[in-house]
Formats: C-alpha cells, sequence, structure tokens
C-alpha cells in the first residue's frame, strides 16, 4: 500500500510540475468554456456570447469539435497608447491564427497579421483574434496559441522629416555613377564634336557631288567631262550608300549577303549606262572583277568606265576591295541582248567566291 501512495504522490507532482511549465511563460491560463463564434459580432458590440481575452500574457487552450472549422475571440486593450501583441500557436500544423485590427464604430477590418507575420499594433478598444482549421474536419482538434504584449507605444508622436541628412549622399552616389561618362566624354570630345560638326559637312557635301553626277549622268555622251565624273566617284563612301540611294531611288538590282552588298541603279538617259555599288563587310576581297554576262548568249561589250579601270570585252577589274569600303562604279554597255546579268567574284579569305543577283537587268530602259 505504501508503495502504492508513493507512486500516487509522484504522479501528482508530476502533473503539477508540467502544468507549471506550459504557464511558466504566462501570467494567465485561459481554456475556452465555451463555443468560440465563426463570425465577427455586429453593430451591437460584443455580447456575453463573446470569450474576451485581456492584452496580458496568455496562453488559451480551445478545441474545434466535428465540422467546425473557425473559432473567434475577442481581445480587449484597455492602455490610451497602441499596444504591440505578439502571437503564435504552440504545437499545431493544422491549426492557423490571425490577429484582426478593428475599426470601433463599424467593427470592420482595418489590418490583420497572420502567424508569418507574428505580431501586430492594436489600439485601444476590441479586436479579433481568427483560429481556422487545416483539414481534419472528421474529428476534434485540440489547439494551444500564446499571446505576448510587447509593450505600449505614442502613435500620436510628432514625426521629423530626416531626409536632409541623406541628401550628402545622394549628392556623392549621383557623382561617383556619372564621373566615369564624364571621363570618356572628356577623353573622345575632339571625336564627338568632330563626328557632329563633320557629318552636317558630309551630307552637304554628299548632295553636291550627287547633284552634280546626275547632271554629268543626264548629259550627252559628246557633253561628258569624264574627269568631273571620275573625281565625283572616287570621293563617294561608305557613308555615302543611303544619300545615293535617296537620290537616285530605289535599286533596279538590289543583293546582299554577309559579305558583299550589291545595287545597280539606271542612269537616266541611256539604256546600257548603269551605276553598281559595291560595299563590302566584315572580308576582304582580293582580284575583284564585275562581268556583264547574257544569259542567252548574245553578244555585249563594256564600252567605258568611270572612275577609270582596267576592262575587256564584258569584265572589269576593280582590284582590291578593303573590308567595310564602299566603291562607286559607272558603266556603258552595248549590244544586241535584250537582258543582261551582273557577276561580281573574287577571293575571300583565300576562297574563290561569286556573288550573282538573281534579277536580270532589262538593257532596253522601260
Amino acid at each position: 500500500m505504501e508503495g502504492r501512495h508513493l507512486a500516487i504522490s509522484i504522479a501528482i507532482l508530476a502533473m503539477i510540475s508540467l502544468s507549471k511549465g506550459a504557464v511558466a511563460d504566462s501570467e494567465f491560463l485561459i481554456e475556452e468554456d465555451l463555443d468560440a463564434p465563426e463570425t465577427i459580432w455586429g453593430s451591437e458590440g460584443v455580447g456575453g456570447n463573446w470569450i474576451i481575452l485581456p492584452e496580458n500574457n496568455s496562453t488559451i487552450l480551445g478545441t474545434f469539435k466535428l465540422n467546425d472549422s473557425v473559432d473567434l475571440y475577442a481581445i480587449e486593450i484597455s492602455s490610451s497608447n497602441w499596444t504591440t501583441i505578439r502571437f503564435s500557436v504552440s504545437g499545431n500544423d493544422s491549426v492557423s491564427i490571425s490577429i484582426q485590427r478593428l475599426n470601433q464604430s463599424t467593427w470592420s477590418i482595418e489590418e490583420y497579421a497572420n502567424e508569418d507575420m507574428g505580431e501586430i499594433s492594436l489600439d485601444q478598444g476590441f479586436h479579433a483574434i481568427r483560429l481556422e482549421r487545416l483539414g481534419n474536419y472528421e474529428e476534434e482538434i485540440d489547439y494551444r496559441f500564446i499571446i505576448r504584449n510587447m509593450g505600449n507605444f505614442d502613435e500620436s508622436g510628432e514625426y521629423v522629416n530626416l531626409a536632409w541628412m541623406f541628401a550628402p549622399f545622394y549628392v556623392f552616389a549621383g557623382l561617383f555613377l556619372i564621373l566615369p561618362m564624364l571621363v570618356v566624354i572628356w577623353w573622345n570630345r575632339e571625336k564627338i564634336l568632330a563626328s557632329s560638326f563633320g557629318s552636317s559637312e558630309l551630307k552637304e557635301s554628299e548632295i553636291q557631288v550627287l547633284t552634280l553626277l546626275r547632271e554629268r549622268f543626264s548629259a550627252d555622251r559628246g557633253s561628258v567631262d569624264f574627269k568631273q565624273i571620275n573625281e565625283a566617284l572616287s570621293t563617294l563612301g561608305r557613308d555615302s550608300w543611303n544619300a545615293i540611294s535617296e537620290e537616285f531611288g530605289k535599286p533596279e538590282i538590289r543583293h546582299f549577303t554577309e559579305n558583299i552588298d550589291i545595287s545597280l541603279w539606271r542612269v537616266q538617259g541611256g539604256s546600257g549606262s548603269f551605276l553598281i555599288g559595291i560595299k563590302t563587310d566584315r572580308s576582304k576581297w582580293e582580284m575583284a572583277a564585275i562581268r556583264i554576262n547574257t544569259p542567252l548568249g548574245e553578244p555585249i561589250k563594256i564600252d567605258s568606265v568611270v572612275p577609270e579601270m582596267m576592262f575587256q570585252d564584258d569584265e572589269i577589274y576593280l582590284g582590291n576591295l578593303e573590308e567595310k569600303t564602299t566603291t562607286f562604279v559607272r558603266l556603258e554597255v552595248f549590244g544586241k541582248a535584250p537582258e543582261a546579268e551582273i557577276h561580281i567574284s573574287g577571293i575571300v579569305e583565300g576562297s574563290p567566291i561569286a556573288a550573282v543577283p538573281a534579277k536580270t537587268i532589262a538593257m532596253e530602259e522601260e
């Protein structure tokens, strides 16, 4: 018998110790003594069917009955200052908790915080604590949640704008970020100024040259000054490509690949007079040549070439075309062929290459 009494005494002491441990860090242990409501109170306010929790440190024990998914508790804040409440659910992943700060006139929700946030600031009055079951609706679930009063603070205090303290930092950061760009601009100031003034001068020069070419191309062959045309074509370069397209219009033939761009314009005033533009890209063309070929085999010959270049029968020898350069050639051909093809050939990176536009040239001007 004495052994049995001793065992009972030890069991009672153990239960008391566990109970004390459960509330060791809480001032109040509150147990749900009636079924907590599922919806917030209305305009009548908090009634007698509500469990009202104090703002002090508390541990609350409750149970979800069968098919009961939501429990709401009221918490009363008595302090006239704002109170920070920290909260959490202990030892149950099937229950979530949130606190809702309510408007004290309309009882609408103005702010809420879930367990991920873990705390919320509440003003004086009544607010709501919401517990929600996460699954397992066919069985009762016990839950335990803890609230902690973290203290009060006065939100009505005057806020001071301290943005002026950061002004020096913003100035320093701005100068630090802009300084590299200013240094690069200063180093390249001559190129930038030369480019801005040079582009306008180049455009005006291009207009003059192209106007001269159009006049000379339109003149009779007997009155053509080939020396002037030769000088004019020699001044045109890579930057003149767009200007020529604007002046002479859309090319009659256009062919371009990754290595070369070829355009052919018909010169006004002659059915066999053409202007050919050749623009190289990333590769140099060595021993380049232009050939005027007739697909039907009729004879055709080149009569003249400007600027002066070596030519024979139906072929013009261009020589070497450096990478990223533009060459313009004005040529006149004669023959009875109704149409002709243009071939550009040369050696690129050690391999012979030919560029052949798919479209043929009509020898008679339409």
